[in-house]
């Protein structure tokens, strides 16, 4: 795996964590400045835990296409791409068996949504509902979430079949949970639907105004997921599928994120300046092929010098406690393997960071867990009773 640095680290807001990334092999490769700029960021809080962010870089279209469904608009062509869809509720990442793949742009006027949805057989699509804000999730539909932010207290839910129906909702964090509201009659959005011989498409225009903000700038994060109901094939192979992990409608938490940019330097300003620092903690980034292309070994030397550091006056706490039953031989034994292992760690706090240095720090851990793991076994048996003489 290729631990090379490439660009300076992209991380979303603290509380916009999914479980997963997606690795699927069997998808068409883009040009390698847009695969670069669709990536899902590891915020590695410690050596055994880590946090996954799903996150898509929006970019700007320099003509807006026209809303038939057809996907056929320039615009579209040659754009990041939202795939890898997995099982909706299903706790980790279980791909779809039908992949959808979804672009978004946007202008001064308005956020464009086209969605390209895999379809073995067009014909047995479920498109019942032509009436507005109807069950929509019972006919072969999509569904988008947007919150123009990162608080996840409220969202924008649409919804859409393959006949272009609309429905609408505003979600709400409430005492009661997050509870589904009227958007309100004055929604201008719009959709329209097309079905090919293989695929269904979707193509929606969202004004600025309906989402209540002004256009978003360069390195505004937002949260945002695609959920897809699939019914064609029957209910018995019906499929539920969504972007991220755990992406329901009352754990926007769970929802990926989106990061508004216009050009590629743009987006390379935006991850130096705008969004690792919010993570607090060293950071991996994929791309979209699973490879990885940049790991902040400055911050995992940090993080794994100061987890060393606090580690090693715990084995001298420890240490300390046992002076009164512990044998002289064996209290100075454990004393020099102490020292022994602060004397690497000022070692290695002199190099350089490095994959080379954050994996001797790892080894240098593991080295003082087997220390502690000694004391422990002393602490055990001074705590047992002693043997009756015979």
């Amino acid at each position: 795996m290729n631990h090379g640095f490439w660009l300076p680290a992209i991380a979303a807001w603290r509380r916009c964590a999914t479980a997963g990334w997606p690795r699927s092999a069997a998808r068409e490769r883009l040009p390698a400045n847009l695969v670069a700029l669709l990536l899902v960021v590891s915020a590695t809080a410690s050596a055994a835990t880590a946090r996954t962010v799903a996150l898509y870089d929006v970019r700007r279209a320099e003509a807006p296409p026209v809303i038939d469904g057809k996907l056929d608009d320039p615009c579209w062509q040659r754009q990041p791409v939202i795939t890898d869809m997995v099982l909706r509720g299903s706790a980790t990442r279980v791909p779809a068996q039908v992949q959808t793949r979804t672009t978004l742009l946007y202008d001064d006027k308005a956020l464009y949504v086209g969605i390209h949805l895999n379809e073995p057989n067009p014909k047995g699509l479920l498109k019942n509902y032509v009436q507005y804000d109807g069950d929509l999730w019972w006919d072969d539909s999509v569904e988008l979430y947007i919150e123009t932010g990162c608080s996840h207290q409220e969202y924008f839910k649409l919804m859409s079949n393959a006949l272009g129906t609309r429905a609408d909702w505003r979600g709400k964090n409430t005492p009661m949970g997050f509870q589904m509201f009227n958007w309100g009659t004055g929604a201008e959005w719009t959709v329209a639907a097309h079905t090919g011989a293989d695929f269904w498409s979707l193509e929606f225009r969202i004004p600025w105004s309906d989402l209540e903000v002004m256009p978003p700038k360069p390195g505004d994060v937002w949260t945002f997921e695609v959920v897809r109901f699939r019914y064609a094939e029957g209910q018995q192979k019906k499929e539920y599928s969504s972007w991220n992990v755990g992406a329901t409608h009352d754990k926007p938490g769970a929802f990926g994120n989106i990061v508004f940019s216009g050009t590629t330097a743009e987006m390379e300003k935006i991850m130096t300046e705008k969004l690792k620092p919010v993570v607090g903690g060293a950071i991996k980034v994929y791309g979209r092929e699973g490879e990885l292309r940049f790991t902040d070994y400055a911050t995992l030397k940090q993080e794994r010098d100061a987890a060393a550091r606090d580690m090693l006056r715990n084995l001298h706490g420890k240490l300390e406690g046992l002076a009164k039953t512990l044998e002289a031989k064996t209290r100075e034994t454990l004393q020099a393997q102490i020292a022994e292992r602060e004397k690497k760690l000022d070692e290695l706090a002199g190099r350089p960071a490095s994959a080379a240095t954050a994996e001797a720090l790892d080894k240098l851990l593991e080295d003082c867990a087997g220390v502690l793991w000694t004391i422990r076994y002393h602490e055990l048996n001074a705590s047992l009773p002693a043997a009756d003489a015979k």
